[in-house]
């Protein structure tokens, strides 16, 4: 998902009682990305996200770049727990806050 969307699911989860839903979080090329379970795309996740299917390729950097503070350099951001997260409490936080931006970014109606 793009970073700044991804700084505001992570903003919120964080100071929820869901924190512990997120795992290990990697930036890359302007957009971040969470670890999931296999089989973890039913539901379909919002617009401004894309899940990648067990045995697509993607580039990691290593851990060895440490970590970011979201100013769009490559690394890993830091959040504590384990490296899997948990998509049946990461996803409709996902989606409740893909519909707030969505809402908060669509043009008036004209009167």
């Amino acid at each position: 998902m793009p970073e700044p969307f991804a700084r505001i699911v992570t903003d919120a989860i964080t100071r929820s009682a869901a924190a512990h839903a997120l795992g290990w979080i990697f930036a890359h090329d302007g957009h971040w990305g969470v670890f999931l379970p296999e089989q973890s795309d039913d539901p379909a996740w919002p617009p401004g996200t894309t899940y990648l299917k067990a045995d697509t390729c993607v580039t990691l950097p290593p851990f060895t770049w440490g970590l970011t503070d979201g100013d769009g350099t490559c690394g890993w951001v830091s959040q504590d727990g384990d490296p899997l997260s948990r998509p049946l409490l990461l996803h409709p936080i996902v989606a409740l806050l893909a519909a707030e931006v969505t809402c908060s970014v669509s043009p008036a109606p004209e009167a």
